[in-house]
Formats: C-alpha cells, structure tokens, sequence
C-alpha cells in the first residue's frame, strides 16, 4: 500500500505541475503524450486503495455495506481533521480548475496552418493565435480528472496504512 500512496503523491505533484506550466506558458499546449501520461496510473492507484478498503471491510464487519459511512469512519478515526480539509480543498482545487476550463469549444488542426473550432456543432476556420490558448485549456480539464483521483487515493491509501498501523501496535508480539 506504501507503494500507491508514493505513487499518488508522485501523480499529484505531476499534475500540479502540468496544470501550471499549462497556465504559466500563456496558453501554449503541451505535448499530447505528456499530458495523457498522468492518466498512465491513476485509475490502477485509486483502484488498489478502494479494494484494499472493501477487504478491509469485510474482514471488519462482514458485509461491504453501500453507503459512504464506513469510509467516512475511517478517514475520520485515521486523518486528522487538518488533513482532510487540506485534501478536501487539494481534490476540489483540481476539479475547479477542470470545471473552469470545460467551456472550450472543440479545436482540431487540419493541417496546412488550419485550425477550426466546433462551435454549437459547425465548424470554424480560426487561427493558431486563437487554437493555441483553446486547445490548452482543453488540456487543463484533462489533467484535472487524474490530479483529483490521485488526491483521493493519497488519502485513502494514507488511512488504510494508519489502520494497519494501529492493529500492529495492538497486536500481541510473539
């Protein structure tokens, strides 16, 4: 689990960073395989803590209940309240900036020095001048999603070591 969660913070700090050389190059998109690399791991990083704490679960009460109650419970006995405000504001600030860049019309290059953008479903010729601040805010919404994953799975993983944790300083030694 130590593992995830240095991945998740490793993804956090990627994102962040791309999310503000995106903005700090004044429009200036970044290269397409760079951006699609901060989905690489988040889905398995926030995948491997949420198993973990249906495991954890079920060892604990038996059943995997469908309400957000245990969860909460968890972060709530394991983080302390300073912490998850943090998170809190860290996993909202990444879907803010998403939200904020989703009214971007669709861009696409045709090639040649063409650059059109679909707006209200009809296409428009449009110049690399006007493409370029489109297109990275485009990008922005993308790399939002796996910064706000990778905040929830930093967090979940951190509770489910501390969990761990306590049952080892409870458990008996041999």
């Amino acid at each position: 689990m130590r593992w995830a969660r240095r991945i998740a913070l490793a993804e956090i700090v990627w994102c962040a960073g791309l999310l503000a050389a995106s903005a700090l190059l004044g429009g200036i998109p970044l290269p397409t395989p760079i951006v699609m690399s901060a989905f690489l791991l988040a889905l398995p990083v926030l995948g491997v803590p949420v198993i973990a704490a249906e495991r954890l679960q079920i060892r604990e009460t038996g059943r995997v209940s469908a309400g957000g109650y245990w969860l909460w419970r968890l972060l709530r006995e394991t983080m302390s309240g300073r912490l998850l405000i943090a998170s809190w504001l860290l996993f909202v600030g990444f879907w803010v900036v998403g939200a904020l860049s989703m009214g971007s019309p669709s861009v696409q290059e045709w090639g040649a020095g063409t650059y059109a953008a679909q707006i209200h479903g009809q296409w428009t010729v449009i110049s690399k001048a006007q493409y370029l601040p489109l297109k990275a805010q485009g990008q922005r919404v993308i790399l939002s999603v796996p910064g706000g994953l990778c905040v929830a799975a930093a967090v979940l993983s951190t509770a489910l070591l501390r969990r761990e944790e306590r049952r080892e300083a409870v458990r008996p030694k041999s």
